[in-house]
């Protein structure tokens, strides 16, 4: 018989309950929650006799993980230089220093990942010996348990994925309002209304789906949503919901899905146009400023960016991988082949997607017309001849 999630609940609370950063004492709570609750637990502790030891560490969320042990383990288990187990001795062999490995190298998993299942999920595929712990049906929702209450605990963690959530789209409406005031001062009006239309357009499709996304809630529910989208904190409060793993059963879509529809938004309305808009401007301005260069690359890298992690966030996605095999899983379980592919994928949007490649386009068409444009024809063919057609 299937175990629920309301029979697992109570350990999970007691677990997380008296959880300190202390192993010893973490280890201490974590055998009285056995004791306590034997019936679902043994089992487990049958499997690995060492998981008190490997749950103590993975309460305690150590920074550190000491060298020896490291190497002692790989020595043992035969792993290679990058930690992962080629071959996998039976769970109930572990020793102590391998158990508390285990469980010390959750740590970069929680903060390499935007949610906890995925995170629950990067560590066990890291791990191949820790299967047979999850097929148990118990094992791994006590993990994720945990690890929704790790990642809110880890100020720096939780930190991390709230700034980079909000921060690059805060700095390119910074730098975009800087622009437009630059664009008005010097006279060039029909660009600055231009720019502003698109910041516009932007914010109105975003609280349109927010109003949607909560139209089931109450009008000051829906209000303080809507705050969140004028206020530019939406991206921040969509990834700390992502982090923290919200639930919510009366919206329409996940708090991930949110937050790729509203990155998604902010591509198509405002960053890829106001991009291309500017570099067109800074190109054929009299007077180029260190600030608009500064505002275009903003954009750009804002533009890789962003649509590099939509793509990352969706394949990763242990839901959506369970829900379309055959589309989700294009890349690799580990964290290095993870950062890897991440790389690449803000590199290609930034050369080919977003936008150097395009804007370089876009920068020898304006030249060239510049060059041969009627008004310019004598003093540019003296100049530069070689640009235009005879």
């Amino acid at each position: 018989m299937p175990i629920s999630h309301e029979q697992l609940t109570p350990i999970i609370d007691a677990l997380i309950e008296l959880r300190s950063k202390n192993q010893p004492g973490n280890f201490s709570h974590v055998e009285k929650v056995f004791t306590d609750h034997a019936t679902l637990l043994a089992p487990l502790e049958s499997i690995c006799p060492k998981i008190k030891i490997l749950l103590s560490h993975l309460l305690t969320n150590a920074t550190n993980v000491r060298a020896n042990i490291n190497s002692f383990w790989r020595r043992k288990t035969g792993c290679n230089k990058t930690g992962k187990v080629t071959r996998a001795p039976r769970l109930h062999e572990l020793t102590n220093d391998e158990a508390a490995t285990l469980g010390n190298s959750f740590r970069k998993f929680l903060l390499g990942n935007k949610e906890t299942t995925t995170a629950v999920n990067a560590w066990k595929l890291d791990n191949p010996i820790l299967e047979p712990l999850f097929t148990g049906g118990v094992f791994e929702p006590i993990v994720i348990g945990i690890a929704k209450e790790l990642m809110v605990a880890s100020k720096l963690g939780l930190a991390k994925r709230v700034a980079l959530g909000a921060g690059l789209s805060i700095m390119d409406m910074i730098t975009d309002t800087g622009v437009i005031n630059s664009y008005r001062a010097s006279g060039n009006m029909a660009d600055a209304y231009s720019l502003m239309a698109m910041i516009g357009s932007n914010m109105a499709v975003q609280l349109l789906f927010t109003y949607a996304q909560n139209r089931k809630k109450s009008k000051w529910v829906i209000l303080r949503e809507l705050m969140f989208v004028v206020t530019f904190l939406k991206p921040a409060v969509d990834a700390y919901r992502v982090a923290t793993g919200h639930m919510d059963e009366d919206v329409v879509f996940s708090p991930l899905q949110e937050l790729s529809f509203g990155k998604g938004t902010e591509l198509a309305f405002e960053s890829i146009p106001g991009g291309v808009l500017q570099a067109y401007v800074f190109i054929n301005a009299p007077e180029k400023t260190l600030f608009l260069l500064i505002s275009i690359l903003i954009s750009t890298l804002t533009t890789g960016y962003s649509s590099a992690l939509i793509s990352f966030d969706m394949d990763v996605s242990v839901a959506n991988r369970k829900e379309v095999q055959l589309f989700y899983g294009y890349i690799k379980d580990s964290n290095t082949e993870r950062m890897i592919t991440f790389i690449l994928q803000v590199s290609e949007r930034e050369l080919r997607g977003g936008g150097v490649v395009n804007r370089a386009k876009l920068t020898f068409v304006s030249l060239g017309r510049r060059f041969c444009s009627p008004a310019s024809t004598t003093s540019a063919a003296q100049s530069a001849p070689r640009y235009c057609s005879q």
